[in-house]
């Protein structure tokens, strides 16, 4: 019993270990921001102009091309600002937001193949995209995009994969799904470390390579070590997963072999040459029969209660079975048919549109698409912010990069409190009455969307230390009581299409992000008074959930 809840406490520490090392690591993207220009990245689209402001005094240092960029010599350290530079790296960081657009195809991949196909798939995208980014220099930034886009995508699907070690717990699945969500948060604290080892003199590449290694290390071992994904019944999906793909298998070697169908008649059974197979298996005929020649046999073969003919129609065979008490038609297809149209047609389509059919699931879509572009935008946005109200000084830059990360860990903190909630409303909660529990972590998100968008709104720097600590508790609240929403009202089969729906639509609408970066830049001039007040219009929209929840709620109980 102790070795196996010491496994247990392993498994499920492993999983938030996983997570919380490589699995969203671009969350903390103002580090990476960092290490990027330094490294010189889209520096050749920078033009130093000569420039004067009230403030300051700008001269221009050996520069060429064109651009829109200021370089300040008053003394202390100071950024080279370069709009065009900081655009590049923002269009990076967006396409990669983007990209999580194929966890809808991996969704799929989940519910079909299984969890260790899955995660196979995800280690080589993870892994082979921090080597592109490690393998990115001057002259060859564009390996930034497709790395970025890799890491994301496979690291984000492995994190999903680790939900699974909250069925080792069952009364504290929602802690714990709450927990890996919080850890996924976390992630966004590595590139401070990587910063950090950069500015000891450890070179970019070392520091990436290294990163690859310990993150295929580490998911290899998680991926033998990770629980079975169950079911709201504790059956085992992966085999069944298996059990569909050896079937597809069986199917196609039998699609070349003649179709033989055997059927009965009363309580004898007869194979395709009329012989008597088997007294309790009812059995006969073959598929070449004609539907007069089933008839005639069927006269000889009927018992007094119990009456069956067939009939053959686009090439299947109907057998109807008529008794004193009711009517069962079944059909029997060919054996390819039969698997792959069950499997794809009938799990793929008709599952989806169980999803989509009910309103909680379109609602619940428009809160997360709200919830997750304050999250992105501000993320996005932040090296910019900061830049604009630290006058573009070297050690402010850095000093509230080093802060975005290090708050990072608020996450799976703010996650165990959220967990425990979650778990208490569940259990007090029948089944049908779930979606209801959620409606006071959902407006509790809401809620800190509004402070970190009044944080915004005040123009002063120090502000944004409370911004970025509500931000860190933004997303865990909003993407750990998300997960939960999906796994717990939603049926555990279609766990992976359902997030990989939701994930796909909102990272479309992330593209929203690189206008407003623009808009922010360039129209704005970089003044965050705009950017807080479009947050707080984003948070009153996301509010339509709740509402929505406790309308349902005084409905059912009028």
């Amino acid at each position: 019993m102790a070795v196996s809840a010491c496994w247990k406490l392993f498994c499920v520490v492993l999983g938030i270990l996983e997570a919380a090392i490589y699995s969203v690591t671009l969350y903390g993207w103002p580090a990476f921001m960092y290490i990027f220009i330094e490294e010189g990245f889209y520096y050749s689209r920078c033009d130093f102009d000569t420039v004067t402001n009230a403030t300051y005094n700008m001269t221009s240092a050996d520069c060429s091309g064109l651009g829109n960029c200021t370089q300040d010599t008053t003394g202390e350290d100071h950024v080279l600002k370069c709009t065009e530079q900081e655009e590049m790296l923002n269009l990076v960081y967006t396409i990669a937001m983007v990209g999580l657009v194929a966890l809808f195809f991996l969704g799929y991949v989940y519910d079909h193949y299984g969890t260790v196909c899955l995660r196979i798939i995800s280690i080589c995208l993870c892994v082979g995209g921090v080597i592109l980014m490690a393998l990115t220099e001057k002259g060859t930034e564009w390996l930034l995009f497709p790395g970025a886009v890799f890491h994301l995508m496979g690291g984000y699907q492995l994190a999903i994969t680790d939900v699974q070690v909250a069925a080792l717990f069952p009364k504290l699945k929602a802690t714990l799904t709450c927990l890996v969500s919080g850890a996924i948060d976390v992630s966004g604290f590595v590139p401070i470390l990587l910063k950090m080892a950069y500015q000891a003199g450890v070179s970019y590449k070392t520091c990436m390579f290294t990163f690859a290694g310990i993150i295929f290390f580490l998911s290899s071992v998680n991926t033998i070590t990770l629980p079975p994904r169950q079911d709201d019944d504790g059956n085992n999906i992966d085999v069944a997963c298996s059990l569909n793909i050896r079937k597809r298998h069986r199917s196609a070697d039998d699609s070349s072999k003649p179709n033989v169908v055997h059927f009965a008649y009363g309580n004898e059974a007869y194979d395709q040459n009329g012989v008597n197979e088997s007294p309790t298996d009812k059995q006969l005929v073959d598929g070449e029969a004609t539907p007069a020649e089933a008839h005639d046999k069927n006269d000889h073969h009927a018992v007094s209660i119990n009456t069956c003919h067939q009939h053959n129609k686009n090439g299947e065979q109907r057998k109807t079975c008529i008794d004193q008490s009711d009517q069962m038609v079944r059909e029997v297809e060919n054996p390819d048919s039969k698997d792959v149209d069950d499997n794809t047609n009938t799990s793929l389509l008709h599952g989806t549109l169980l999803l989509i059919r009910r309103p909680t699931f379109w609602l619940l879509l428009l809160w997360f698409i709200c919830q997750d572009t304050i999250i992105v935008t501000y993320q996005g946005c932040f090296y910019a912010i900061i830049n604009y109200y630290g006058n573009n000084v070297k050690s402010t830059v850095s000093t509230y990069t080093d802060v975005y990360s290090w708050f990072q860990v608020v996450s799976l903190f703010w996650a165990l409190p959220t967990g425990l909630m979650l778990d208490r409303l569940i259990a007090r909660s029948t089944k049908e009455d779930k979606e209801r529990c959620f409606m006071l972590p959902l407006s509790l998100a809401i809620s800190v969307g509004i402070v970190v968008s009044i944080a915004c709104i005040i123009p002063v720097i120090e502000m944004h230390f409370v911004a970025i600590f509500f931000h860190s508790v933004l997303k865990t609240g909003s993407y750990a009581v998300h997960l939960a929403f999906v796994a717990s009202v939603f049926p555990r089969e279609h766990f992976g299409k359902a997030y990989g729906i939701q994930n796909t639509v909102s990272s479309l609408v992330n593209f929203i992000n690189l206008p407003i970066f623009s808009w922010y830049k360039y129209s704005l001039e970089s003044d965050p008074l705009g950017l807080g007040v479009l947050f707080l219009g984003i948070c009153f929209t996301a509010s339509s959930l709740p509402f929505y929840l406790l309308w349902h709620r005084c409905r059912s109980t009028q």
